[in-house]
């Protein structure tokens, strides 16, 4: 069945849909290149058309290197949680609330501290202590202000 067939109702969806995808992967009907050929092109372009092994170059692409990065992170995650086991679940929640008791005693003895107090009082990073902070105010345990520390200004 032809796309002028398809175009023309007298196709069923599969057949309406595939002239479409045709369309879109050559050409439109004046001739130029369709949205897809030209998003490729694109993309081949952002990305590098030849890998630097082949073009000798010794950088990666910038862009094929992030994509590197997301996929071995989230390759690292789904091991990480596909070997949690009930067990060391339950083991860290155990963990997660007495550190969430230690902050709280901390607290109820200094009024008031910020990340880097409160991770220097727990022994532990101050990375650690944003979770810790964001799952006790999520709970309701504490309050938490935030304000710009000056950081993201352009120097």
């Amino acid at each position: 069945m032809t796309d002028k067939k398809a175009a023309a109702g007298n196709a069923g969806p599969m057949e309406m849909g595939m002239g479409m995808a045709r369309k879109m992967m050559n050409q439109t009907d004046d001739g130029d290149s369709g949205p897809m050929k030209k998003g490729m092109g694109m993309a081949k372009k952002m990305m590098g058309s030849e890998s630097p092994a082949k073009e000798g170059g010794s950088e990666p692409n910038p862009m094929m290197q992030m994509c590197r990065e997301m996929l071995g992170t989230i390759r690292k995650t789904t091991d990480m949680a596909a070997f949690a086991t009930p067990e060391l679940r339950q083991l860290f929640a155990e963990w997660l609330e007495t550190l969430e008791d230690e902050a709280l005693r901390h607290l109820e003895e200094c009024g008031e501290s910020d990340a880097a107090g409160l991770a220097k009082a727990l022994n532990i990073s101050q990375e650690s202590t944003a979770y810790l902070i964001a799952h006790m105010t999520s709970s309701g345990k504490v309050n938490s202000k935030v304000r710009a520390s000056g950081k993201s200004k352009k120097q």
